[in-house]
This record gives structure tokens, sequence and C-alpha cells, in this order.
């Protein structure tokens, strides 16, 4: 027996789908974008999804109207939209009655889309409340609307919210395998729901209660993403990076001790504790001095500029970070990071010949005058031993850096698919091959537009190597694998017609999966560092090239 009493039901005027659409006449083919299906539709249990487009309502096609005006006239009538009743007024349908919906969906994983067909019931809406009260329900045998049954918000309130949360992660173009946010965090705040969704069916039992839970399992198992066995040899690349890393961090190391000590006999024994201005600098000016390693957080900057600044006893050495000197060395750390590890600490010792002009720093909320030095050799982050007097070219090299070999793979065939294109980037980066990397991206741009067609013949991408060290830390850290998960079709962005000497040119979407490791498992995810959509292009029936200007 109900505690509460009996509960009486309501019925209101009008027929419903219980169906939030979108209608998205822009796209390729016009459709209305399945955004939320509510709790009590008759369309739950059917096999319709969020994300779905419904392409065809009782087998008439959708299309876009001709114009603005038709556009506001006719779409607030059509199905899933607020004057969706007066149709089926004007249409004499009764409760109960089925309306059929084809719509498209992804084909995932896989590629292009697949249609099906479902069919729901119309239904009036309802509303209910324990008899004789004003006190409404959440449906039948449902919690109060008002009611908190001791929880921080009443539960139409918690509804409400839930519903705009899900709507968005669970939409298959802005969700959440597309937001910044990323599947991670958003799966920790979606785990502090649960609580309430088993109170809910544990003391509300009834179709809110399991519609509720059947929403909150959905949108937890998009979050948590797909358990993924990767083979046994997946991760022997960072295995292969570990091993280099090692070994040119042990060639740095008996570098930089081989030129302290050939240094030796010019290198003052002690830090050079002198005046700058008014004392003897004469017996300090041309020696080298070999000065620690200093930290990023121990630079002082002046007018904009930096500089690594060493103290001890008050007396200070400085050395400008934006010299020829220190941009051979930043240069060789560059090099370091896109061949053979893309994480190196910025912790930077130095082996400097002191010059004869002081130099006095007004910044960092402070004043220091002291020595400048030129750097002759430096370790950076333990790793990168540069001396700065080798004649190589390109600039000096840091030590190991001739021990270092990369056999390029090159692009695949003019004829592989999108697929194997974004396939074969992935692996590229794996390898640490960056001339494959940089080949298998566009060096024309080519913009999709409903009035002209927008062409640049020449592109160029001129953060491409920040890029290439951010694919490599990404791939030797949080990302342990990267896989296609589905290709669309390919669609013309421009004709070739529409102007003298444009090509013709067709573009993919693909959209990638990442693995990480989250509590021991393998699983798919999105954050913001990585990219989940990519397209690629090809002008002319030539090869497919990438046109998405990201890492991995």
């Amino acid at each position: 027996m109900n505690p509460r009493g009996a509960e009486k039901e309501y019925l209101q005027d009008g027929l419903r789908s219980g169906l939030k659409l979108d209608a998205r006449f822009d796209a390729l083919t016009p459709h209305l974008h399945v955004s939320w299906i509510s709790w009590d539709s008759g369309f739950r249990g059917s096999g319709l999804r969020v994300g779905d487009r419904v392409i065809a309502i009782d087998g008439q096609p959708v299309v876009k109207p001709p114009d603005l005006a038709t556009t506001q006239r006719t779409v607030p009538f059509m199905l899933g939209q607020y004057a969706e009743n007066q149709t089926w007024d004007k249409q004499g349908r009764k409760e109960g009655d089925k309306v059929q919906v084809r719509i498209v969906r992804r084909r995932e994983p896989g590629e292009g889309w697949e249609e099906h067909e479902f069919s729901g019931a119309l239904l009036h809406e309802r509303t209910w409340s324990i008899a004789d009260t004003t006190r409404q329900l959440i449906g039948p045998g449902g919690p109060e609307r008002m009611g908190r049954d001791g929880f921080d918000e009443a539960w139409m309130s918690w509804l409400e919210k839930r519903v705009f949360d899900w709507e968005r992660l669970l939409d298959s173009t802005f969700g959440a395998w597309r937001t910044s946010r990323g599947t991670r965090a958003e799966l920790a705040n979606h785990l502090k729901h649960k609580a309430r969704v088993d109170f809910l069916v544990e003391h509300y039992p009834g179709p809110f209660a399991t519609a509720m839970r059947e929403d909150w399992e959905t949108v937890h198992a998009c979050l948590e993403g797909d358990l993924v066995t990767l083979p046994a040899d997946a991760l022997e690349f960072r295995t292969r990076g570990e091993e280099q890393v090692k070994a040119i961090g042990l060639q740095a190391a008996a570098a930089w001790k081989a030129l302290l000590e050939a240094r030796a006999g010019e290198t003052l024994g002690a830090f050079p504790v002198v005046d700058p201005f008014r004392g003897d600098r004469s017996a300090v000016t041309g020696k080298l001095v070999s000065l620690p390693t200093l930290t990023q957080r121990e630079w002082l900057v002046d007018m904009g500029k930096g500089y690594l600044a060493w103290n001890q006893s008050g007396a200070w050495v400085f050395c400008p970070a934006n010299t020829p000197a220190m941009n051979k060395v930043f240069s060789a750390m560059q090099r370091y990071q896109k061949r053979v590890a893309p994480s190196v600490r910025l912790d930077i010792a130095v082996l400097g010949r002191i010059l004869p002009d002081p130099r006095l720093l007004a910044g960092s909320g402070r004043t220091a005058a002291g020595l400048e030095v030129e750097p002759v050799a430096a370790l950076v982050g333990g790793v990168v031993c540069v001396d700065v007097s080798d004649p190589s070219e390109g600039g000096p090299r840091f030590a190991g850096e001739e021990t270092l070999s990369q056999e390029s793979f090159g692009a695949p065939a003019d004829d592989a698919s999108p697929r194997e294109v974004l396939t074969a980037m992935i692996s590229a980066v794996k390898r640490g091959d960056q001339e494959t990397w940089n080949g298998l991206f566009a060096n024309w741009r080519a913009v999709p537009d409903a009035d002209r067609p927008i062409y640049y013949p020449v592109w160029t991408w001129n953060g491409r190597d920040s890029e290439w060290v951010r694919a490599r830390g990404l791939i030797l850290g949080k990302v342990l694998d990267a896989r296609v998960r589905w290709m669309g079709e390919a669609r013309v962005v421009i004709r070739g017609d529409e102007a003298p000497g444009l090509p013709r040119v067709e573009e993919v979407e693909l959209e990638l999966d990442h693995v990480g490791l989250f509590e021991g498992q393998t699983r798919t995810f999105n954050s913001v560092d990585v990219r989940r959509r990519w397209t690629v292009q090809r002008r002319n029936g030539g090869p497919w090239r990438i046109t998405s200007e990201q890492s991995l």
C-alpha cells in the first residue's frame, strides 16, 4: 500500500511525441537531430537514440524549406517541436497512434552511415499528484516534484539539470567526445549522481525511476569509454624511446664532464665575488666560470627580457637568454625534443666566459648588479649537453646527436584511403618519424563555403614543429594508442568549375579514438589535449592529405 495515499492522474490536452529535435537543414542531408527522448515518451524502448538524424517522418522526407519565412512558419509544428500537438490535431490522430521515423546514424566503429526505422506512440502529457492534495509527483509512484528526500535540491530541479547535462553529453555532434572538459572529468562529476539514482530506483520504483537509471547508465557508458585490449607489442615504441633517452643522457653526462676537465686550466675555481662597478674586474674578465644548475624560476626579467641569474654571497652573474650563443643552446634542445624526447626540464648549468662590461638589472621586483657571461657550453635538463663552439652545420650538436638515425618510411601510396593516411600519421608519431608526419599534411587549404569557394593554393602551417613535439609528448605520456574509429563519406568542397584555375577538392571527416590507462584499464577517452575529429582533403583525385592542424 502506498503510504502517501492514493495518486491521481491528469491528462493534458494535445498529443506529444516526447522527443526534442533540432532542425538542421543546412547539413549535407537535411534532418532533425534527436537531442533528447523524454522519460515518458512513446519512443522509449523503440531503439531511437540521442544523436540520431531523422530524415523522414511517416514516409515523408525531411526537406529544407525554401526560405526563412517558410522555415519560421512551419518548423514549430514539426515532430519534436513545441507546437507539434497542433499537427496531430489536424491529422485527427489519437492517443496510441504510431509515428514512424527513418533515421541515419554513424556506423561505429566502421565507415559511413546506416539507416533504421523506428516507431513510437503519441501520448497525452500527464501529471500526477497525491489525491486530495496539490503535491505533484514525477510519474506514477514517483517522487514529489518539490520533495528533496534529504538531498540538496528538489527532484524536479535535479531532473531538469540532469536532462540538460545528459543531452549535451550524449549529443553526437557537440557531446562529451567533442568538448574540451574531457570524458574523465565529466565521468567523475557524473558518478556523483549515482547515489541519487539508486535512491530513486529503491524508493520510487516505476517508469520514471527506470528511465532515469537507463539514462544514467547510458551516459556512464559513454563517458567511461570503450575497453580496449592492446596487442602485446603495442608499447614497444615506448621501450625503444626510453632506451634512447637513457643512452643520450649518459653521453650528455660524459660530455659535460669532459668539457669541464678540458677547460679546467682557464676556469675560476670559485664563484667570482667582485663588485661589478667599483671592483677590479681585470682578474676575472675573459676567464671561464662553471655556474651550477639553475631552474627557470630563478631567472630574472628586465625590460621584458630573460636572464639566467646566479647569486652567491650577494654577488651576481648574469647570462642573457636571447644571445646568439644561448640561441644555439636552445636550438639544440629543440632538436633533442623533436628527435629524442619531447620533455626536457629547463634546468641549465653553464660554462661561461666572463665579459668585460657589468650589467645592472632592475626587474622581477628587485635591483641587481653583476658580471655578465657568454656561454661556452651548457647542460640542459641533465640530458642535453651543448658545446657552443662546435662548428657543426646547422648549429652545435648536442652530445650523442650524431649517433641518432631515423629511417623515414614515407607517405603511403597515392591511392591510400583517408583511413590509411591517418593511420600512417599515428604510426609516424610512434616511430618519431617527423619527415613522414610532415608530408602527410596538406600544403593547401580549401574552406567549405555556401556562397563561394575559398581556396589557398599554398598554405604554411607555422606551428608544425611545436605540434610535432606535442604529439610525441602525448604518445609517450597520456595516450597509449590512437586509432581511426569512424570514417565518413567524401563530399565535394570545391567543384572546380566555379572559377578558372580552381581544382576539384573533396573532403572526408574521420574520428579517432585515443586510448589511455585509467584505474588499471585501457579505455578510450577524450580531453582538451587530443583531437577526435579530423578532416582530410584531396585535389583533382590526387592523394589524400590531412587538413586538421593538430598534433594528435
